[in-house]
């Protein structure tokens, strides 16, 4: 009855080991879940396409859309910016991170009453992420919403001095300074005219990173696309602008219609 007794004790005595063992392989495992992160969801195809490296990180902590030519807010609800129960969950939104989601084949035509509703969810002076998409995935474009009348009251105002903007049209692009307008081929005609029926986005690069180089006092340019382009077309000028990793210019706005 001794050794009974004894061998108990002896079995018990090892019962804690087998139990430790069992902890330390449950928590070997916990810590390998938690490193293996799964891999980011590749971005929706509709979501305009940039140059590799263009624009800045995705980051954003609301994401807000367009449904039936009104902004979509992160609740469900939609907005104009002139609907007065919006009022309230439009100012909200102002000091977060907010992401706008476009499908790059609509036509800036249908975005004047979500990109209004937009700018009042915007503190005075600050941007909007532009949400787009490189070969490696979901990209940034920063930019400010501006109106026709934000647009005339900034060519009006003293400051900027330089004036840096892109008028985007079907027949080509005008790249205008405050000293004019960078020449193009055809002395009447628009700085980049289309390259093959489509915008020339090799030259506005070029433009663009010149212009950075010639007005580096300067921190903002603007981009006022004609109201029948496709915001794919759109997204792409603007994040010229932005340029590569957002060092071009430090504020870049976007006029609608």
């Amino acid at each position: 009855m001794v050794r009974q007794h004894a061998v108990s004790r002896g079995k018990s005595r090892r019962r804690p080991a087998w139990c430790v063992l069992l902890a330390l392989a449950l928590v070997a495992a916990t810590a390998a879940a938690a490193c293996h992160k799964a891999p980011p969801s590749p971005p929706p195809a509709w979501l305009p396409r940039v140059p590799d490296g263009y624009g800045e990180p995705y980051e954003a902590k609301a994401v807000l859309g367009v449904q039936d030519r009104r902004l979509r807010l992160p609740t469900g609800q939609v907005c104009g910016a002139e609907a007065a129960d919006c009022a309230e969950p439009l100012a909200a939104l102002q000091g977060q991170a907010l992401a706008l989601e476009l499908d790059g084949s609509s036509r800036m035509a249908d975005l004047s009453a979500p990109l209004a509703a937009l700018a009042l969810a915007l503190r005075p002076g600050a941007t909007a992420c532009l949400a787009v998409a490189d070969s490696q995935g979901r990209r940034c474009v920063p930019f400010r919403p501006f109106s026709g009348d934000d647009f005339g009251a900034w060519l009006d105002a003293d400051k900027p001095l330089g004036k840096l903007r892109v008028i985007m049209r079907s027949d080509g692009m005008e790249v205008v300074a405050d000293r004019g307008k960078l020449p193009g081929p055809d002395r009447y005609g628009p700085s980049l005219p289309p390259v093959e029926g489509k915008p020339d986005f090799a030259g506005l690069d070029r433009a663009a990173s010149l212009l950075a180089v010639r007005f580096r006092d300067e921190t903002v340019a603007g981009l006022a696309p004609s109201p029948s382009l496709p915001v794919a077309q759109v997204a792409h000028a603007l994040a010229l602008l932005n340029g590569p990793g957002g060092g071009r210019f430090e504020t870049t706005f976007l006029v609608y219609p």
